[in-house]
């Protein structure tokens, strides 16, 4: 009798079985081991031991653009929007071609640059196809909500379509001159835009619920003004035209909205005021954009390289994608989301990263290769390390 109240075994599993159980599984997965695999490939390029018959910047920007950030997009907000819109979560009939379509673009993109620039087409029209479903799933969750505030979502959806037009004129570029428009688009209306978007829905969010007598403190019109100001610097760069106006805007914007919120870094567990800490490398991004563009207005132009657009993508995009990852991670699986010395070590170490890759653009003169070399060395190890720590759950039941 009491045999028979025992409820069954649940089924067993393989690993693959739940890796792709769920989107952020899945997904994630492949954003790891795609950015280790492109930036290590980066690296022997810059070391003279491979030749690409692309330029390595479009090599370099379409790809951490449009598969390896795009994929940790895909697992994040497949696992948020329906929790942001009151929705079913996703189908593996509705996630997994697109996890397809873009991995096996990749691959055949990485054939193909050892042959011509144009034929990377063929490619980009296949990740191409993959990024449009994961846009429609999106949408539908968007469309079929009853949800009335939809501000955060719509913002996200239109970036994700400019995001669209950026490849697209990555498509273009070996026929006519669009390179410029795509990597402003893709980087600062796609990537930066998105990220940020889920920054200022988030981070306030979880101080709130955390920590107490922290309020929300924010502005309804932050995104537009951060969206128009985009806007405006990616067109005048695309026009070879001095974005001091827009840069500057941007950067008081930010700024303020930071100040504004007043982020508790001192009462915060560690898997918050890491965050917290990202988002801070904004303003310093912008204000290093800011002090290029007058210095060139000045007639004095101070040449700072890609410093402050790797000061986004590294020290903001990536301590973001590995605190939010590691918090998803974590808490799907049953677990408690918490920063140990561990993954304090690897934020840490992103710290670094960003640190020696802002000084190389700064002083270029002195062993600029080298740090070159070192940042890519150390994106392998870091994410190497949080595979190690964190992968293996993502194969668990």
């Amino acid at each position: 009798f009491v045999s028979s109240l025992t409820p069954p075994e649940p089924p067993k599993t393989t690993p693959l079985q739940n890796l792709k159980a769920q989107p952020h599984r899945i997904f994630f997965f492949f954003f790891l081991l795609s950015g280790v695999v492109y930036v290590s490939l980066l690296g022997l390029i810059y070391s003279g031991l491979f030749s690409l018959k692309v330029g390595v910047g479009y090599y370099h920007a379409y790809a951490m653009a449009f598969f390896i950030f795009t994929q940790f997009f895909a697992g994040f907000l497949l696992t948020t929007f329906p929790r942001y819109l009151s929705r079913p979560a996703p189908k593996q009939s509705e996630y997994l071609p697109i996890v397809w379509l873009i991995n096996g673009g990749s691959l055949i993109l990485i054939a193909l640059s050892f042959i011509s620039e144009k034929a990377l087409i063929v490619p980009m029209l296949v990740i191409f196809a993959g990024y449009v479903k994961l846009c429609l799933l999106l949408l539908d969750f968007q469309t079929k909500s009853t949800v009335t505030n939809k501000t955060d979502t719509t913002w996200m959806l239109r970036s994700f379509a400019l995001g669209g037009i950026a490849q697209l004129l990555f498509m273009l570029n070996p026929f006519m001159n669009t390179y410029a428009l795509a990597l402003g688009m893709s980087f600062y209306l796609y990537l930066f835009f998105i990220v940020i978007t889920v920054s200022q829905k988030m981070m306030p969010f979880f101080a709130s619920n955390s920590i107490i007598g922290y309020t929300m403190n924010k502005s309804k019109y932050f995104l537009l003004f951060v969206f128009v100001g985009l806007c405006a610097k990616v067109i005048l760069e695309a026009l070879n035209i001095n974005a001091f106006a827009a840069d500057s805007i941007l950067f008081c914007v930010i700024t303020y909205e930071l100040l504004k919120w007043r982020l508790p870094f001192s009462k915060a567990p560690a898997i918050l005021w890491v965050l917290f800490l990202s988002i801070w490398w904004t303003p310093v991004a912008f204000g290093l954009f800011v002090i290029q563009d007058f210095s060139a207005l000045l007639g004095v132009p101070m040449y700072l390289e890609k410093s402050p657009l790797h000061t986004l993508a590294l020290g903001y995009f990536t301590t973001v994608l590995v605190g939010f990852g590691t918090r998803v991670i974590l808490g799907h699986s049953g677990r408690t989301p918490k920063a140990d010395a561990y993954a304090i070590m690897l934020f840490g170490l992103i710290q670094i990263m960003t640190l020696v890759r802002i000084i190389a653009g700064i002083f270029p003169h002195i062993g600029y290769l080298h740090a070159i070399l070192s940042v890519s060395v150390l994106w392998v190890i870091i994410f190497g390390l949080w595979s190690k720590r964190y992968i293996a759950i993502l194969f668990e039941k």
